[in-house]
C-alpha cells in the first residue's frame, strides 16, 4: 500500500513539474511547428484546486502596439448610476493613444465609445469591435487611432446616459 501511495505521489509530482515547465522541451525550445501565436485578448476565471492555478490575467486587451500616451478611465462599483470616475480626458492631436478601461463594477458590463463633437450621437469615431463589453472586475485596453484636434464625447454603450464624459484632443 505504501508503494502504491509513493508511486502515485511521484506521478503527481512529475505531472506538476511538467505543467510548470510550460510545454518547453529540455533544450528550451517550444514544441510543435517552431512558430508561436499570441493574441492580445485574454480573460480568466479563478478555480480552486489543491495546486496553485497558473498565473493569468483578468484583463481583455485590444491593443496591438505600444503607445506613448496612455489614459485610464475607471468604472467604479455602481457606475451605471454614477458614471465614470474621470469626467474629462485629454490626448494629443494626430497621435495614436490608448485608453485602459478599469471596470471595477462586479458583474456589470461596460465599454468605451468615442463620438466627434459634444454629443454621443451618430457613428462613433471609435468603438470596440462589435461593441465588445468588459464585465467587471476586469480591464480592457483600447488602441485609439490618431484623432484631429477637437472636442469629443465618450460614453459606455450599455449605459450611455450616465456614463459619459469629454475627451479634449489638442
Amino acid at each position: 500500500m505504501k508503494r502504491l501511495r509513493s508511486a502515485a505521489l511521484v506521478t503527481v509530482a512529475g505531472l506538476f513539474l511538467a505543467a510548470c515547465a510550460g510545454g518547453q522541451s529540455p533544450a528550451g525550445t517550444s514544441g510543435g511547428s517552431g512558430t508561436s501565436t499570441s493574441t492580445s485578448t485574454s480573460t480568466s476565471a479563478s478555480t480552486s484546486t489543491s495546486t496553485p492555478p497558473p498565473t493569468t490575467s483578468t484583463s481583455t486587451s485590444t491593443s496591438t502596439s505600444a503607445s506613448s500616451v496612455s489614459l485610464t478611465l475607471t468604472a467604479p462599483s455602481g457606475a451605471a448610476n454614477t458614471g465614470f470616475v474621470e469626467k474629462t480626458l485629454s490626448a494629443p492631436a494626430n497621435t495614436e493613444f490608448t485608453i485602459t478601461l478599469d471596470n471595477q463594477d462586479a458583474g456589470i458590463p461596460h465599454n468605451v465609445q468615442i463620438f466627434s463633437g459634444s454629443s454621443a450621437t451618430g457613428t462613433p469615431v471609435f468603438a470596440p469591435d462589435n461593441n465588445e463589453l468588459v464585465t467587471g472586475p476586469a480591464k480592457a485596453t483600447y488602441e485609439i487611432p490618431a484623432l484631429p484636434a477637437g472636442t469629443y464625447t465618450f460614453n459606455c454603450f450599455v449605459h450611455p446616459a450616465l456614463m459619459t464624459g469629454t475627451l479634449t484632443v489638442s
